[in-house]
């Protein structure tokens, strides 16, 4: 009896200590306990992209340092990553900064009533923009250095373009996206992959921290390119004269300012390439001196290094060996006549101009010199046609230009 009286008063003594435990420990109430650093959910976000064409830009990262008045045992269901402060931004239409109050949610067990907070800040201020996107170009560029005769050509760019998409106010900033291959002392081609730079009108970086890049529906963080590193070469710049009228390439004065050019190729290439052709003159059509700037166009394959324009060429007869003169003829005669047919010529004289070596010109008359008219494909009815020149002699003397008659076809 006495044993069971004593178990009956412990038992008793613990219960009180419970209970004093639980009065005084675990239910007590604590005041002003911070929990800092609580994320704030913008509600409805997604919902003002797709109907206003609305994003939030400034203040979406802010947080909020809490001080709560709770139980002791409700403090210890609290924490920054279960306390949920949501700002509803559904109804927003416009672009602008708002500043709103937040709502706050605790994890399971915990209700509204068991905890009373005060926050810093108080509400949350952000900045709502226009959403927008565009294209832009990518520019490549080698900040380095290359071997001496050798030359860095346009470098290339993989995707070549970008899309662009964020705030409106960051997205009007850019003007292109850039990629930076830093190497030195090249000698051959590079292949690299380089990040993405975001430049303005100005050449200074814009902040890509809220635009998405992007190029055919995949996010770009990082561009290919492939920097040509090509041989450099000197060559001559010349005329092409293709002879006729009297005259060959040893009888004609040119000159080509400048003489040469330094182009860039592939060693194959170069090895190919020993000049570089100006223009092409046939001295059959060449009446009057040329003197102009011809356009530089380079075969396929080879770069300008010099960025060259224009070449001024002047190209003249030699008159100290060369004279022509301008003779009258009459003696107009057809060949190939088609049988059965009739070749009437209407025209009744030419002006022909020939030229040759001096002394051979000189001693040329009108006799000298006559016109044929090939009649095999003329077409009944009046027409005019090409003329053949001849003159007599060795052939050092020829006719120059193009000249023409008046011909009839009539049945017999």
């Amino acid at each position: 009896m006495k044993s069971k009286l004593v178990s009956m008063a412990v038992a008793l003594l613990a219960s009180l200590c419970l209970w004093i435990y639980v009065v005084t420990v675990v239910n007590q109430e604590v005041s002003n306990e911070p929990i800092n650093d609580v994320a704030v959910t913008f509600y409805g976000a997604d919902q003002i992209r797709a109907d206003s064409n609305l994003v939030i830009t400034e203040g979406e990262d802010t947080t909020v340092n809490l001080r709560v008045t709770c139980s002791r045992s409700t403090l210890q269901k609290l924490s920054a990553t279960n306390i949920s402060l949501t700002v509803d931004v559904s109804r927003i239409k416009e672009p602008g900064t708002y500043t709103m109050d937040y709502s706050i949610s605790y994890p399971s067990g915990v209700s509204n009533s068991d905890v009373k907070t005060n926050g810093s800040p108080s509400s949350i201020t952000f900045t709502v923009e226009r959403f927008s996107s565009k294209t832009v170009s990518v520019r490549g560029i080698l900040d380095g250095t290359v071997q001496k005769g050798y030359y860095a050509a346009s470098m290339e760019c993989t995707p070549n373009e970008v899309l662009l998409e964020g705030p409106e106010s960051l997205i009007s900033q850019v003007s292109y996206a850039q990629v930076i291959l830093q190497q030195d002392n090249l000698s051959q081609t590079v292949l690299q992959s380089c990040p993405v730079t975001l430049i303005d009108d100005n050449g200074e970086a814009v902040d890509s921290t809220n635009i998405t890049i992007s190029a055919n529906g995949v996010p770009v963080t990082a561009i290919e390119v492939r920097q040509p590193i090509l041989q450099m070469k000197e060559i001559p710049i010349v005329v092409e004269f293709l002879d006729g009228g009297g005259v060959t390439k040893s009888d004609m004065l040119y000159s080509c300012d400048p003489q040469t050019i330094t182009v860039a190729g592939e060693p194959e290439i170069l090895e190919k390439t020993n000049q570089l052709t100006i223009t092409q003159v046939d001295l059959s059509q060449l009446i009057d001196p040329i003197a102009q700037d011809m356009p530089v166009t380079l075969p396929n394959g080879l770069v300008n290094v010099a960025e060259l324009e224009s070449v001024f060429v002047d190209i003249s007869v030699n008159t100290s060996r060369i004279a022509s003169k301008t003779l009258r003829v009459t003696n107009i005669i057809t060949a190939n006549e088609p049988e059965g047919y009739e070749v009437n010529v209407m025209t009744m004289q030419l002006t022909v101009t020939v030229r040759g070596p001096i002394d051979e010109v000189n001693q040329l008359n009108e006799d000298d010199v006559w016109a044929v008219i090939d009649a095999a494909n003329l077409r009944e009815g009046t027409q005019s046609v090409p003329v053949t020149i001849e003159v007599s002699g060795d052939g050092s003397v020829a006719a120059i230009g193009q000249y023409s008659a008046a011909v009839s076809l009539v049945k017999e």
